[in-house]
């Protein structure tokens, strides 16, 4: 995990009001907590500004061989109570019930993507998820704030 993600998470975590713990459960789908206890998973996406639609990432593996194992909402739909998606502009707050409600009716529509690795930029990665519109994102948060 790179300093500049956790020290992005720790600028929505202070603005919030929420307790930021310093990557300790990212494997767990989780990375803050709300002021009664509430997990909190949190992830970035500047490609929402372009593409009109967030990367609800399920599932990944490193090579077509390799199993897939849970990722991102994957994990925290299990884990945590809120799923949060910030880019440069907004941030969105979710319950990640809710959420995972939508990506259930849409089943059968994961789309499968390989995406740049970020630690080894000469490596791809293999992702399922659910592409969700920034509107229906929104529709479906109970807050959406100007960053």
């Amino acid at each position: 995990m790179s300093d500049s993600i956790l020290e992005r998470e720790q600028a929505i975590a202070d603005k919030m009001g929420w307790t930021h713990l310093g990557g300790v459960h990212k494997n767990d789908g989780w990375d803050m907590e709300t002021p009664d206890g509430s997990k909190i998973a949190i992830r970035f996406d500047e490609i929402s500004l372009d593409s009109g639609a967030h990367y609800l990432e399920l599932e990944q593996r490193s090579d077509r061989d390799s199993k897939w194992k849970s990722s991102g909402f994957g994990l925290a739909r299990k884990n945590a109570d809120w799923w949060v998606m910030a880019n440069s502009e907004k941030i969105y707050v979710t319950s990640t019930k809710k959420l995972w409600t939508i990506v259930k009716k849409a089943k059968g529509s994961d789309e499968r993507h390989s995406r740049r690795n970020l630690e080894d930029p000469d490596k791809r990665l293999f992702s399922r998820a659910h592409i969700i519109s920034i509107e229906d994102l929104a529709a479906c948060s109970i807050a959406v704030i100007n960053q």
